[in-house]
């Protein structure tokens, strides 16, 4: 299967911004949000939470976010993550991206000072006309605060935006219908990983949609297993038909091994008993005990995390800092991610203070302890 990642709305990192913002002069002084520098600059714009699962904001929402008053949703890694695409239709079709990430602050709230780090660096790029159509001004400098998507995320962020704005799929897509059809008639390797996320973030709205699914189920043991997973990664934004569900949970143990492919498609937006009650079976094994299955868990399926699966992941990630020698660093950097993410943050310290933990996990508590006093 081809690698190459097609960006059909030409989402780009160093956004050519001139040619979307109308003239208008501004200065560091005057902007006091990103929110309201796209207005200003009279812009349309959508923003996208890409912290653990791709989330379009409102921007209310997103303002509130970025001024500190509202807790970030899904932080990952002590930041923010944001995809913000915005188009001016009066100047051009044109769509543009920003991929930035802001630093929290130990609450889970973004610190003010670095967003008007990030303000002071676009103004000073763009000068006090923006309309001057410069190449200084067409490309962002380098900042700490621009990140690069994977060719994974990229793909379904392309597919997911297109989906929301209501923008044409790729033609490509096509072809992944015609090889879930028949793939004895259809060359796995000329079908993208774009038309792939193209398609399945297309799949709840299509004419056809019931019989793609019976199709699928049909001829799965038909399907390249290149074909199978990345079908699998790219639906791990969408909620699965009930039927691909089924396969992804019969797909994720296989000889032994777990499929981080069919791990990532079970992950979801709401409370599921039935992946709850799968993780917590995997976390219970010594085949989880590696340190992909462990992120991807705690990236991913941070819905599912009751009571018993917060434990249990916390104490598979316990035993293998201490397997590994992390001296508590690998244990501590779950710990910290977990409790930034403001609907687990009260269940992740009423663990912490419980004094029914198994010896591993208590010992990892009492490293955790001991840091904090440093």
């Amino acid at each position: 299967m081809s690698e190459k990642t097609t960006a059909v709305i030409n989402l780009r990192l160093k956004a050519k911004t001139l040619a979307v913002i109308s003239e208008y002069t501004m200065s560091a002084n005057s902007i006091n949000s990103i929110s309201e520098f796209l207005l200003h600059a009279g812009t349309e714009y959508q923003v996208f939470d890409m912290g653990r699962r791709l989330t379009p904001l409102d921007s209310q929402q997103f303002l509130d976010i970025e001024n500190g008053s509202a807790y970030a949703p899904y932080p990952r890694q002590q930041h923010a993550w944001f995809g913000i695409v915005f188009w001016n239709k009066r100047a051009s079709n044109q769509h543009y991206i920003w991929f930035i990430k802001l630093p929290l602050d130990e609450q889970g709230l973004v610190v003010s000072a670095t967003r008007n780090h990030f303000l002071e660096i676009i103004v000073d790029a763009l000068g006090q006309s923006v309309a001057d159509d410069s190449e200084k001004a067409q490309t962002l400098p380098d900042n700490p605060y621009s990140f690069v998507p994977g060719q994974s995320l990229l793909a379904q962020f392309n597919a997911f935006v297109k989906h929301k704005l209501k923008q044409p799929l790729s033609k490509d897509a096509q072809k992944v219908e015609a090889y879930i059809k028949a793939p004895q008639l259809v060359d796995w390797q000329q079908i993208s990983m774009q038309s792939v996320a193209d398609f399945v973030h297309g799949l709840k709205s299509h004419e056809h949609y019931d019989a793609i699914v019976s199709a699928f189920c049909t001829n799965k043991a038909l399907y390249s297993d290149v074909f199978l997973n990345t079908f699998l990664e790219m639906s791990e934004n969408i909620s699965l038909p009930e039927q691909i569900e089924t396969f992804a949970i019969e797909r994720l143990q296989n000889s032994g091994d777990v499929s981080l492919s069919a791990l990532r498609a079970l992950s979801s937006d709401v409370f599921s008993k039935r992946i709850n009650t799968q993780l917590v079976a995997l976390l219970r094994q010594e085949v989880s005990s590696r340190l992909d299955i462990l992120s991807v868990i705690a990236a991913r399926h941070f819905e599912q995390m009751d009571e018993v699966l917060l434990e249990a992941f916390l104490e598979q990630a316990a035993k293998v800092d201490e397997k590994e020698g992390h001296n508590g660093a690998l244990f501590s950097g779950f710990f910290s991610d977990l409790v930034q993410i403001p609907k687990l943050r009260r269940q992740v310290l009423t663990l912490l203070h419980s004094s029914t933990h198994s010896q591993s996990l208590t010992k990892a508590f009492d490293q955790l302890f001991a840091q904090a006093r440093k």
